[in-house]
């Protein structure tokens, strides 16, 4: 059987990114009108009940978001951003949840919660290295952890009438483990994809159900758009079919338009992650076509950036600041454009506003500027220290060199 340990989670997906990065940068919504900032004001009040462990608001609040999905009073996507509070793997989380649990042992609400908390601890375990530089502890802890998160989504499943949630998430954790255990209930006679190809046939159980119990939502869909990818064992032909409007002709236009999207960005993720970079810019202005979205133009920028072609990644930061006004994703592409173009004054303008999101890059160029004096900044090495210890911190290898030859000197 082949093998689904994953080999990196840099630029997993557009839609993860999305909720793991800029609050300002849209969402995977082909309407735009969802923007992260907004996303994130609903998610913090979530998480100031629970952290206030008033276990019956909470329990309420959660239960009113899946009310109004069932209701049709909310989209599948809203209602996933709105249990997006609980994708994080902060250990102060695991006994409010499982307290949680236990006062409402019949909660779906408390069993996913639980779910995307255990999956983000795995992937945090996991890191970002490549599998041939990450410890065998790690990739073995990480696919304990997913595993449990897996355990949680299926006996949620029973708890809902429509968990819409639930087969999102084993979808989103099947791309790094295979889906080798059976769902509660079997899957109905529903065509799960048009795909002549199917690269994962164990994935396509969740795919069906997703469908039957809402034939339109896009949440199930854009996950297996992951699996597909060829990183995760699936193929560019696979991907590529899927992005086709004619494989989801039974979606309305949004969205049709939405999975489009989402397979289209993963096509080109993988080919900057193979390093054919002119194939992942040209692919990623494809998807920026298909939805009026930020996040092809930030993508483009950084690869800009990469290349050192520092007119071109400012221009796709530009564009990325004209779809979504204040984008700190887009500024944090602008700046080391404008850096590069030998506009330090507007760089260390933008740098300055950007360091309260503690970026480590944002961090180190700041840095750069203080121990330089350039872009009309005063020299003040201590400052520069201090910039470069914290992007230090995150383990930033620029930062950590800087800070090696900066104690050579002495």
């Amino acid at each position: 059987m082949k093998s689904y340990v994953p080999l990196s989670v840099a630029l997993v997906c557009a839609l993860l990114a999305l909720l793991h990065s800029d609050p300002s940068q849209s969402t995977p919504r082909c309407d735009g009108t969802l923007l992260r900032a907004e996303i994130s004001e609903r998610q913090e009040a979530t998480l100031a009940v629970v952290r206030a462990k008033k276990y019956a608001d909470l329990q309420r609040r959660m239960d009113g978001f899946l009310a109004a999905y069932v209701d049709a009073k909310i989209t599948d996507e809203e209602l996933f951003y709105e249990f997006g509070a609980f994708d994080r793997w902060g250990p102060w989380l695991t006994p409010i949840l499982q307290e949680w649990v236990d006062r409402y042992p019949r909660s779906f609400a408390a069993h996913h919660a639980m779910s995307l908390h255990v999956s983000s601890i795995g992937w945090q375990i996991r890191g970002s290295a490549l599998a041939r530089a990450t410890s065998t502890q790690q990739m073995s802890e990480f696919t304990e952890r997913l595993r449990s998160a897996r355990g949680w989504s299926l006996r949620s499943i029973p708890l809902h009438t429509k968990p819409i949630l639930a087969y999102q998430q084993l979808m989103a954790n099947a791309k790094a483990i295979a889906f080798d255990v059976q769902l509660p209930a079997p899957s109905t006679a529903v065509q799960a994809t048009k795909l002549a190809e199917i690269p994962r046939p164990d994935v396509l159980p969740i795919l069906q159900e997703s469908i039957r119990i809402q034939p339109d939502n896009t949440v199930v869909r854009n996950a297996y758009v992951w699996v597909l990818a060829p990183r995760w064992g699936g193929s560019f032909e696979a991907l590529r079919e899927y992005a086709k409007p004619s494989t989801h002709s039974d979606l309305p236009a949004d969205r049709r338009a939405s999975v489009s999207y989402e397979a289209t960005m993963q096509i080109a993720s993988d080919f900057w992650f193979l390093e054919r970079l002119d194939e992942a810019v040209s692919t990623y202005e494809v998807a920026s076509r298909i939805c009026r979205l930020n996040g092809p133009f930030i993508s483009i920028g950084q690869i800009r950036l990469k290349q050192e072609r520092f007119e071109d990644a400012l221009r796709a930061g530009d564009a990325a600041l004209a779809l979504v006004p204040g984008s700190a994703e887009a500024n944090r592409v602008r700046a080391p454009a404008l850096r590069g173009l030998g506009r330090h004054a507007e760089a260390v303008a933008l740098l300055r506003n950007l360091t309260s999101e503690g970026w480590p890059d944002v961090q180190y160029l700041l840095g750069e500027y203080y121990l330089t004096g350039t872009g009309g900044v005063t020299v003040d090495r201590a400052q520069a220290r201090r910039l470069f210890g914290i992007a230090a911190k995150t383990g930033y290898e620029p930062a950590l060199k800087r800070l090696q030859s900066l104690s050579a000197e002495k």
